[in-house]
């Protein structure tokens, strides 16, 4: 059966709710994500060290977009208008929790 064109596509749900998070707070302040050859060891984000685990899932996802290439393989990508509209939600959800529940997030996920 085809989807019907109105009907939004299903997300996977957040691996990881601080993480995802984290990456997207590094994003929303202007640093790129750089995404190099197929190797995941080149995969990097300045402040989120857990980049390399949720690439896939932010491409995937269109929650990241390519915004620019340098030389053959190196992909600079930013927050595309989902993305920015998963942060402004995760950052609402955040400050919506008290201290023992945000420990448990950043712990448990």
């Amino acid at each position: 059966m085809l989807a019907r064109a109105d009907v939004a596509p299903r997300r996977e749900p957040l691996p990881h709710r601080w993480h995802v998070l984290q990456m997207l707070r590094s994003m929303h302040a202007g640093h790129p994500f750089i995404h190099l050859w197929d190797l995941s060891c080149l995969t990097h984000l300045d402040g989120a060290p857990m980049a390399v685990h949720y690439f896939g899932f932010l491409e995937r996802n269109g929650y990241i977009v390519p915004c620019a290439k340098e030389g053959p393989r190196a992909h600079f990508y930013t927050l595309s208008s989902d993305g920015v509209a998963l942060y402004e939600a995760g950052e609402r959800w955040w400050r919506s929790l008290r201290w023992p529940q945000k420990y448990f997030v950043i712990w448990y996920g």
